[in-house]
């Protein structure tokens, strides 16, 4: 079957689809042959006066992925906490004066809403009390979605510590471009808190492939209404660092730094709901993954040297 004989699947809008996991599923659901999806970020806002854009108002499924908190920012912009709650409201009542009732996945963080005090792996079920701003602001998310049942079929996807090539090194996102960053500059790493404190560490290829799966049992499936999605394992950032030195060829200097007021407790996540439900499971090594990391890394900066100046 040519990819022009194949029928048509559900019409797709991805919001914040020039972020690192929001450009990803944009590339995942163009090569299934569909067609591009209806993309949105800043500069092409879904809701314009309180009326959805015609990419969102004709979707399917919707995938809420504006990702412009960072556990940094959570705690010292409360502006930009709320100007994400704004913006899912908005959509929200769009969707719903639509009366269509799409599927909507919000990416949430299963790294920060679950409750620190409950020993780990965490499942669905694990009751949520997040004891940061970020968790707090997650989880405010979620309620704003629960509160729109009959204008959306919503699905939480609770995202674990997700990392791939060309995550960029931004303020508070993610430890592995930062380390991977410093390293290629000959730079110490930086490492904040307890070296043996333990995160659950996903690629972004695997949350990809989950995000599609969520899409294809849009059509009258059976979908989660929250999920974790993770690698299930939990890693130390003193285990995180052998993987980096061996794999940029050395041992790594480190800076050791006291602990944030964000940095939550050791946390990994069951995934065995996603494995029964939805037949999925994340399959690249962790290993693997920093190599692919590295060497981005380093094509990146090779490029940026290779830049005449004036």
């Amino acid at each position: 079957m040519t990819t022009a004989d194949r029928p048509p699947g559900p019409r797709t809008a991805v919001i914040g689809a020039t972020g690192f996991i929001g450009s990803h599923l944009v590339a995942g659901l163009t090569a299934e042959g569909s067609g591009p999806p209806a993309a949105f970020n800043r500069a092409f806002p879904p809701v314009t006066g309180g009326r959805a854009a015609p990419g969102l108002a004709a979707a399917d499924v919707v995938y809420f992925l504006a990702a412009g908190l960072s556990p940094v920012l959570a705690e010292q912009r409360p502006d930009l906490v709320e100007a994400e709650r704004a913006l899912l409201a908005q959509v929200l009542e769009a969707l719903s004066a639509q009366g269509r009732r799409p599927v909507l996945v919000l990416a949430s963080s299963g790294g920060s809403v679950y409750a620190p005090e409950i020993a780990p792996p965490y499942r669905e079920a694990t009751p949520t009390r997040p004891d940061s701003a970020y968790g707090h602001a997650k989880l405010r998310l979620e309620n704003e979605l629960a509160q729109y049942a009959d204008a959306v079929r919503a699905v939480v996807a609770r995202l674990s510590n997700v990392y791939g090539p060309g995550q960029r090194a931004a303020r508070g996102f993610g430890v592995l471009p930062h380390w991977l960053s410093a390293a290629a500059r000959g730079e110490p790493v930086r490492v904040f808190g307890d070296p043996h404190v333990v995160r659950d560490y996903v690629h972004v290829d695997d949350v990809t492939r989950l995000l599609l799966t969520l899409r294809r049992g849009a059509h009258g499936g059976r979908l989660p209404a929250v999920v974790n999605v993770g690698s299930g394992a939990p890693t130390s950032l003193s285990g995180l660092l052998d993987i980096v030195s061996t794999v940029t060829g050395g041992s790594v200097a480190v800076r050791w730094e006291r602990g944030r007021s964000f940095d939550h407790r050791g946390n990994w996540l069951d995934v065995s709901r996603a494995r029964a439900e939805l037949g999925w499971q994340a399959t690249v090594p962790l290993a693997e993954g920093v190599r692919q990391c590295w060497a981005r890394v380093l094509d990146d900066l090779a490029r940026v040297r290779s830049v005449p100046t004036r």
